[in-house]
């Protein structure tokens, strides 16, 4: 962190994408190492176990970022097409093809495997609410992505329209919460389990978009003062949350543990976005190419760890080396196969894409 000219690009934002991509890897990778059939053990006293924390980063950023982009073009249809246009080559193009590798895989393992039911594998496809996981797993959260550029998107068509929206969207959401918190077998917690997307829309997690829409508009209007250390006290009680979290001191991705790393995570964005703006901080070229990377990284990750430590497990390196060792070895490959993924497909597409995504600035 150095001193310097004030920058429009937010490398600071790029390198908060990366650190939550890795963690996500690392919580992932003890996950595959727990399964019976591998270590059944996870190393270092389970310390990354809070890693799934990173997803509510990627939610608060993801926020953030959307309306720090195009904040002007809310109330203005005449931007929903370049809009949609920069949001569905952005997310898609790369999403199809692991999707592709994993229905692949399923087809190669050995055994065989019976192809994804035809609405199933249609619904994965478009990311669209389903009552089950996409076929590539970690694409959950990339449904919560599309119905939030979804309602964004009617914001663009009518500025008043889109502040009813978001008025309707937070009291279900708080509605949702409140029945399940108070009485789990009501008539609208019912209606939330048959309904996915419902269930999607009234999702907790959303209101960290919400955040990160807040924390954009303050960033854009205000100065923020002493952003570096908001930033550092805010990354210690995210820190601090995890470590609890991982003692036993919170319940993993409960309500108290979510609030602290979404808080955590608002603070943190600001901070790194207002001292950027005020020319208060530098990044390393390599943790912006992380967070470039962070994309393809956290799509590939988990079939690269599972994928890995299964072989491990059958060539038995899983017991001659240390459980620290092997969960090293899987999560290096996981961040190296990420790597390697947005430089020769992921960035080769972007590229090709390249005048689709410049109409859509």
């Amino acid at each position: 962190m150095t001193t310097r000219a004030p920058s429009n690009r937010l490398s600071g934002i790029q390198m908060g994408r990366g650190a939550a991509a890795l963690l996500v890897v690392l919580y992932h990778t003890g996950r595959s190492m727990a399964l019976p059939q591998y270590a059944g053990a996870i190393p270092f006293h389970g310390m990354f176990n809070f890693g799934h924390a990173g997803v509510d980063f990627f939610f608060v950023l993801s926020g953030f970022v959307i309306h720090y982009v195009h904040h002007g073009d809310i109330g203005a249809p005449a931007a929903l097409w370049r809009y949609l246009r920069r949001r569905l080559t952005r997310i898609y193009p790369i999403y199809w093809v692991v999707t592709a590798l994993v229905v692949l895989l399923a087809v190669l393992r050995p055994g065989g495997a019976a192809l994804p039911e035809p609405w199933h594998l249609l619904t994965s496809v478009l990311l669209l609410p389903e009552q089950v996981e996409p076929v590539l797993g970690v694409a959950w959260t990339l449904v919560h992505e599309m119905m939030f550029y979804a309602l964004f998107a009617l914001a663009i068509i009518s500025r008043r329209l889109g502040a009813v929206l978001l008025a309707v969207w937070v009291a279900l959401i708080l509605a949702g919460g409140v029945a399940a918190a108070t009485a789990p077998a009501s008539a609208f917690s019912t209606l939330l389990a048959g309904n996915a997307s419902l269930r999607v829309l009234t999702a907790p997690i959303n209101l960290e978009f919400l955040l990160g829409i807040a924390v954009a508009h303050v960033t854009l209007r205000y100065r923020l003062p002493r952003p570096l250390l908001l930033t550092v006290l805010a990354t210690l009680a995210f820190a601090a949350a995890g470590l609890a979290e991982d003692a036993g001191l919170l319940t993993m991705a409960g309500q108290m543990s979510d609030l602290l790393f979404g808080v955590s995570s608002v603070v943190i964005v600001a901070g790194l976005a207002a001292a950027e703006r005020q020319g208060k901080l530098r990044i390393s070229p390599a943790a912006v190419f992380l967070g470039d990377a962070s994309y393809s990284l956290y799509l590939i990750h988990t079939v690269v760890i599972g994928l890995t430590v299964r072989v491990m497990a059958t060539l038995g390196i899983v017991r001659l080396l240390p459980l620290g060792v092997v969960f090293a070895l899987a999560a290096l490959t996981a961040l190296v196969s990420g790597i390697v993924l947005h430089v020769l497909i992921e960035r080769r597409l972007l590229r090709w894409l390249a005048p689709a995504r410049r109409a859509g600035r």
